[in-house]
């Protein structure tokens, strides 16, 4: 693991997990265990806002290509033309971000019921390989993790009372930058999950 900017924020964290590939079924409690302890090593105790990114949604990027715009922007919507996954499902909220809230205490990623597996990163993954391919056609490889301070972002709301929502379980995903032009003060970092 190495971690840059120790003392300044963003850090980026780069964390190797060469065995997380997804010719199969990864074993999510095992890679999960170690980026969890890479998050708890390099983030301090408090609440944070986490959004998940695979590199192959982003065509013609490298890796690293995506962590300078993601520090450049606060964001990886670096093209306004371009729809997020489910859009259309999510589209009667003022979201800015699809992205889970977390807490890191006593040095620990706090693990809730909703977990389904013991590991932050590990629920993530799972996500992405089993749910990815309902809304993409095929599993997809967590490669980036961004970090937000919980406080600069807040839960998105619908446009219109009237408008019709999603389930709540899905709703809780959808956040919206408390101050659009600061959301590179919102970042506290980005884990590189390389292979």
């Amino acid at each position: 693991m190495t971690v840059y900017g120790h003392n300044m924020p963003p850090k980026v964290v780069d964390v190797l997990v060469p065995e997380y590939a997804l010719e199969k079924e990864p074993d999510y409690t095992a890679i999960g265990r170690t980026v969890d302890a890479a998050i708890e090593a390099a983030f301090p105790d408090g609440r944070y806002v986490v959004r998940a990114i695979g590199k192959d949604d982003h065509p013609g990027k490298s890796l690293d290509e995506l962590v300078s715009v993601i520090l450049e922007l606060g964001t990886d919507k670096y093209d306004p033309g371009r729809l997020a996954v489910a859009h259309e499902e999510f589209s009667a909220y003022d979201y800015d971000i699809q992205a889970g809230l977390f807490e890191i205490k006593g040095g620990r990623i706090v693990i809730t019921d909703a977990y389904e597996y013991p590991t932050l990163f590990g629920d993530l993954a799972c996500d992405f390989f089993r749910n990815a391919p309902l809304d993409r056609g095929h599993p997809v490889r967590v490669d980036i993790l961004i970090f937000y301070r919980a406080e600069a972002l807040e839960k998105a709301r619908k446009r219109s009372p009237d408008s019709p929502g999603v389930r709540p379980a899905l709703e809780e995903y959808l956040f919206r930058f408390r101050n659009p032009q600061a959301k590179t003060e919102a970042l506290a970092g980005i884990v590189k999950i390389l292979r």
